[in-house]
């Protein structure tokens, strides 16, 4: 779709009808997130424990250093993976631990040890160590010693064993060539795309999404050929084929990309949100819309908030907002209300993929929330907010 005379590639994922999650990337400038190169080390910063390393002519890095690299220097050829985006005045951020990620599975070149989703049951972990275990002391076939990390995707609920060790098989050939070959490569080669006409999201949520649908010949293709690959998703593809209508305006996509970028978001109760990103933090304040007073204005103030904090975990996601977010509630007397209040926050927030942790409240009764930042936020990936035409 065009958004301000360029053409982006939208997805939206959609859950119980609500869009909860929105990636646009312009065609001309697609996503380097999780793309794998061979760089060069351009400058060692002793003072701030980094490194800056170059990827291509044009591009060069930040790579946070720790005791794993404790003799860099300059000129060295490193294998380094795109672990953050270019944020606002910030170098896109590299990591020398590789990563592959599968639909069940992530192998990593990190720590030797296995880790589960925490949205996994403890019967459901116990279930995929049993199984992770026969691949590491199996002699008929399956790699005998296992040199990566493996943390098992929420999509791995229930899912076959043979289907896993497929993919465990995959992903283990792939990153041991990358670690192999890859030093043989000219400095600046992009080794290992990760955007690829598979779009992100039929990866993460393949296993739970029920219908995609595309006007993209290419990624129709694309997924048609991944799920004859994966029978065991259950997904219903449609090539939409409207000459009259766009995709995007069917669906209202440009509408939504606008109330997305909107400071101001209704709630059903009549009271309002007010978003502000900042340089330092992102500001969310809840408003009631009405003034009440007594034992009613305590049920209903409470009732707001619980609303807000559900619409607020949504947002968050849609907005791709991260960082240190603090949250205004409306104000409660009874302590109770404000640890229940807590309580419902973290459990909304526990269904982003993204990791997000409410920390506490202080004690100017404030949320503290923090979400890991791992990709440009929707503004950034759209160009912004600056356009009062674009938005109205």
């Amino acid at each position: 779709m065009p958004i301000r005379d360029e053409l982006y590639r939208v997805h939206v994922l959609f859950e119980n009808e609500l869009p909860i999650e929105i990636d646009a990337q312009r065609e001309k400038a697609r996503s380097l997130l999780g793309n794998i190169y061979l760089g060069i080390v351009e400058k060692v910063a002793p003072g701030i424990h980094a490194a800056f390393v170059r990827i291509d002519k044009n591009l060069t890095c930040y790579l946070p250093l720790d005791s794993k690299c404790p003799t860099l220097q300059t000129g060295e050829e490193l294998l380094v993976q795109i672990s953050r985006e270019a944020q606002k005045t910030k170098l896109p951020t590299v990591t020398t631990e590789l990563s592959l990620s599968g639909t069940f599975l992530v192998l990593h070149t990190g720590k030797q040890k296995t880790a589960y989703s925490s949205r996994l049951t403890e019967t459901e972990k116990t279930r995929l160590e049993k199984i992770a275990n026969t691949w590491l002391n199996s002699n008929s076939g399956t790699p005998s010693e296992n040199s990566f990390g493996m943390i098992f995707r929420t999509s791995s609920k229930e899912a076959q064993k043979e289907d896993l060790e497929k993919e465990y098989l995959t992903l283990h050939q792939q990153l041991t060539e990358l670690l192999r070959y890859g030093k043989m490569r000219t400095p600046g080669t992009c080794l290992y795309q990760a955007e690829k006409a598979v779009p992100d999201m039929m990866k993460r949520y393949g296993t739970e999404i029920s219908e995609y649908l595309t006007d993209i010949d290419e990624e129709y293709c694309s997924c048609e050929k991944y799920l004859c690959e994966h029978p065991f998703t259950q997904c219903n593809l449609i090539r939409y084929q409207d000459p009259m209508i766009p995709l995007y305006k069917q669906q209202s996509f440009d509408k939504l990309l606008r109330e997305s970028q909107c400071e101001k978001v209704e709630l059903p109760s009549g009271g309002f949100l007010v978003i502000q990103p900042t340089e330092a933090f992102v500001s969310v304040d809840v408003n009631s819309g009405k003034q009440l007073s007594g034992k009613n204005a305590k049920k209903f103030y409470y009732e707001v908030n619980l609303e807000a904090a559900r619409e607020i975990a949504r947002q968050i996601r849609l907005r791709g907002l991260s960082g240190l977010i603090l949250i205004d509630f409306i104000n409660m007397e009874d302590p109770l209300q404000e640890k229940l209040l807590l309580s419902q926050l973290q459990s909304y927030v526990r269904a982003d993929p993204v990791p997000t942790r409410v920390i506490d409240m202080t004690v100017m009764h404030i949320a503290e929330v923090t979400r890991q930042k791992k990709k440009k936020s929707l503004s950034e990936q759209i160009g912004g907010t600056e356009d009062a035409a674009w938005r109205e």
